[in-house]
């Protein structure tokens, strides 16, 4: 729009800069009762109605602009705009594209396309292009930030700490970026500098209660519990609805055993940003009240491993429901990812089951599945010890044997979601010091490409790789279900081999996630687990020596 001749078109630009948005709208259109054929009238329209969420007036407009001068690259950035709005996310893609092209020296159409990339999750591809934009504006806080952004997305927090450095020295008024690289420091292990961050910017903004949620996980990190609570508490005084605020504490309070006000505070998880999977129902959410002749929905929540570790809740719930007669003919219904339905369907006993996604069956009432914990345990005590998954599809595939007398061991060594948590992988160099011990035979049922790094120590009489014979959970439930014990990382493993009864350790991090609380190598929910934990950030050496040594001595 800055290489328009219309001097009116330069006075509506100021009136929409000056958020006089209908003042702009007015000179535009009485602009093109004088001309019908001025593309710059057209795309201001189109940035005009954008404002104002007009999105498909806007794509009328922004499209006729485009047909009257096609070589306009900020036209096309508008409509970029607009497409990604009314998550026509090719046509967005394709326009930004065009932008570039048009306008080779400009690092906006690259910044505003890596943004939609990374929301999409191309992070390497958003990366590419955020550094090209970087070179072409370095001095631009809002890409520089953004670039951080994604480094940490990727699990490269040092990368991500420089890039939210360099971000303030250009710019030190920036609280979020203080808040950022808080979170990159204490993710790369870097707990003190992180909290050396959180001090400066608390003593500059202490009223931001971001930042104070910042503390509370580096506190975390550090297994300083009570302090991590009362920095949450803060942040929570400040903005009672900050969600990663409630959802900090919680999990600290569930680490410290104490479920009641845990997982009142643990159910602020649905309203964080990251949570997964968004569901909109038109249906109330289920609190407790009877369900007499009424149907619950329980909908699948975040991660493999938490939904096998809570759908033993779906047993309980039945029982509870066909023995209280205020629950009377009550029918509960559980959508389950495609994945682990056949491993549910013949295990967890319910009235209909199914991966439904937003189109579930009809329905009264519904509920994360998680949150049905906060109904039915108030103590450790009341946690289930029982096995719940019992039974197993047949499979062809049988466990191969060297030695009739050696154990059979599984091993896990990496998560699928590595970049988020980087903390939880020990590397596979690491637990080959295992492999020297004969009286043992190692499988590797690691799930992912990452299986493939086992091929180094095929070459060895005692270790196997199965990596690429785990199918669905059903199957590779039939799979571990012939092994003596699992060693594995905090992966979905852990959980369907403690669900199984199967004997499992557990390399756990320094700071663990909540389930495993502190101070103790056993489960409260899964009685054949045995815990290993890290003495220091970072320390997975002593770890697998540890359980080296346990190998060596006795099973």
């Amino acid at each position: 729009m800055k290489d328009t001749k219309e001097p009116q078109i330069e006075l509506a630009i100021q009136f929409l800069m000056s958020n006089e948005v209908d003042a702009a709208e007015i000179i535009c259109r009485e602009v093109l009762l004088k001309n019908p054929f001025n593309a710059h009238a057209y795309d201001l329209l189109a940035v005009i109605s954008s404002r104002t969420r007009r999105w498909d007036e806007a794509l009328l407009t922004a499209n006729k602009a485009i047909s009257l001068d096609k070589n306009n690259g900020e036209f096309y950035t508008h409509r970029a705009i607009i497409y990604k709005n009314l998550k026509f996310f090719k046509n967005a893609i394709s326009d930004y594209n065009q932008a570039s092209l048009l306008l080779p020296r400009s690092s906006e159409p690259l910044y505003n396309l890596a943004i939609l990339l990374m929301e999409m999750g191309d992070l390497d591809k958003a990366l590419e292009l955020s550094k090209k934009a970087a070179r072409l504006d370095p001095n631009n806080i809002h890409i520089t930030n953004n670039l951080g952004s994604i480094f940490q997305k990727l699990g490269l927090f040092e990368q991500a700490s420089s890039s939210y450095k360099k971000s303030l020295k250009i710019n030190t008024n920036q609280p979020h970026i203080y808040n950022n690289l808080c979170g990159a420091l204490a993710e790369s292990d870097r707990i003190s500098e992180s909290l050396e961050v959180c001090s400066d910017a608390i003593k500059r903004w202490p009223n931001y209660p971001e930042i104070y949620n910042a503390k509370a996980n580096a506190l975390m990190r550090l297994n300083k519990i009570d302090e991590a609570i009362e920095t949450s508490e803060i942040a929570i005084k400040l903005q009672p609805n900050h969600s990663q605020a409630h959802y900090t504490k919680g999990m600290c309070l569930l680490l410290r055993n104490k479920f009641i006000e845990g997982w009142n505070e643990y159910t602020w998880r649905t309203k964080r940003e990251s949570f997964w999977p968004k569901r909109s129902y038109n249906k109330p959410e289920w609190s407790g009240s009877p369900l007499k002749n009424k149907t619950l929905l329980i909908h699948w929540e975040q991660g493999y491993g938490d939904i096998i570790q809570f759908v033993r809740y779906l047993k309980i719930l039945k029982t509870v429901i066909e023995k209280d007669e205020k629950h009377h003919n009550a029918r509960i219904i559980f959508d389950c990812p495609k994945n682990l339905l056949r491993l549910v369907k013949n295990n967890i006993i319910v009235d209909d089951i199914g991966d439904w996604g937003d189109n579930p069956p009809s329905f009264d009432f519904y509920i994360p599945l998680m949150d049905l914990a906060k109904h039915f345990t108030k103590t450790e005590d009341e946690i289930s010890k029982t096995t719940y998954i019992t039974k197993h599809i047949e499979t062809s595939i049988k466990v191969p044997k060297v030695n009739e007398s050696a154990l059979k061991v599984g091993l896990t060594w990496s998560s699928e979601h590595k970049d988020t948590y980087r903390r939880k992988v020990c590397s596979l160099s690491k637990l080959s010091k295992l492999f020297k011990n004969l009286n043992y035979t190692f499988y590797g049922i690691q799930f992912g490409n990452e299986h493939n790094q086992l091929e180094s120590y095929t070459h060895l009489s005692n270790v196997f790789d199965l990596g690429d014979k785990l199918g669905d959970f059903a199957h590779t439930a039939a799979i571990i279900n012939q092994l003596d014990l699992i060693i594995s990382i905090d992966t979905y493993i852990v959980h369907l081999a403690g669900a199984m009864g199967i004997r499992t350790w557990v390399l756990l991090p320094f700071s663990p996630d909540w389930r495993w609380q502190l101070n103790r190598s056993d489960s409260p929910w899964y009685p054949s687990i045995k815990l290993f934990r890290q003495p220091k950030p970072g320390d997975w050496d002593s770890v697998v020596m540890d359980i080296k040594n346990t190998l060596e001595t006795n099973l």
